[in-house]
């Protein structure tokens, strides 16, 4: 009887380690128990096995660090317009800024719009002022004493100022270069607001590298013009990584 209940008690032992293995994870706790003399062991479940488990969220994940060069090509790839430099040229020919527009490239447009009205107020004025002198320099040296359109721009004059015929001269020659450069500056506005729209069309999808470094340094050079005579010069090197 002795053998039996231990063969008994054994078994169930075998039998709670297997049901606490699949169905809680490996005991923590033994019990011992005494059948008349003989020592046996019997595995009881720990309840509080749940509370050991490792639970998510505890700050073992791993943070990616994302450069803004990463966002900018991952945005990229995500965006499906890409820009053609073509029709962007041909956009900001129509009309200047339509190029800018076509591009987002909307920072661009107070910039183009505000040189445009400069030189349209500079194109005004000093057209209107050309346009006086001019009148007032040709009244001045004609015979006719009726033209005297000077006398508006200069009220005090009473003939015996010989200085004001080349004064009138200079004025009107001073106020029709400004006039005509600022006619110049208009046509380069327009044909930069199209080389622009062209470049920016390209280079939409460019990014810089972080490894864009400059760096000078110091060189000796070493030359000779025959096999005796040997000469050195110093200088300097830029090397541009990108």
């Amino acid at each position: 009887m002795r053998k039996i209940s231990s063969i008994f008690v054994l078994l169930v032992a075998m039998f709670t380690m297997a049901t606490s293995s699949y169905g809680e994870g490996a005991a923590d706790s033994v019990t011992i128990i005494s059948v008349q003399g003989d020592t046996s062991m019997v595995v009881t479940p720990n309840t509080s096995d749940t509370e050991a488990l490792p639970q998510k969220g505890n700050g073992s994940e791993q943070t990616t660090e994302v450069t803004p060069q990463k966002a900018k090509k991952t945005k990229l790839k995500e965006s499906a317009f890409m820009p053609d430099p073509k029709r962007a040229t041909w956009y900001a020919i129509v009309c200047p800024g339509l190029g800018q527009i076509y591009n987002r490239s909307y920072w661009k447009l107070p910039i183009l719009y505000g040189g445009a009205l400069a030189c349209t107020y500079l194109i005004s004025w000093n057209g209107r002022m050309y346009n006086d002198y001019r009148n007032a320099y040709h009244d001045i040296i004609d015979s006719d004493p009726n033209t005297d359109s000077y006398m508006t721009l200069f009220p005090s004059y009473d003939g015996s100022q010989t200085w004001l015929p080349n004064t009138l001269r200079t004025k009107m020659n001073n106020y029709r270069r400004t006039r005509d450069m600022s006619v110049f500056a208009v046509v380069m506005l327009y044909m930069v607001s199209a080389v622009d729209a062209f470049v920016d069309a390209h280079l939409y999808d460019f990014t810089v590298s972080d490894d864009l470094s400059l760096r000078v340094e110091p060189i000796i050079n070493s030359y000779s013009t025959d096999y005796l005579n040997r000469s050195r010069s110093f200088g300097f090197r830029c090397n541009i990584t990108f």
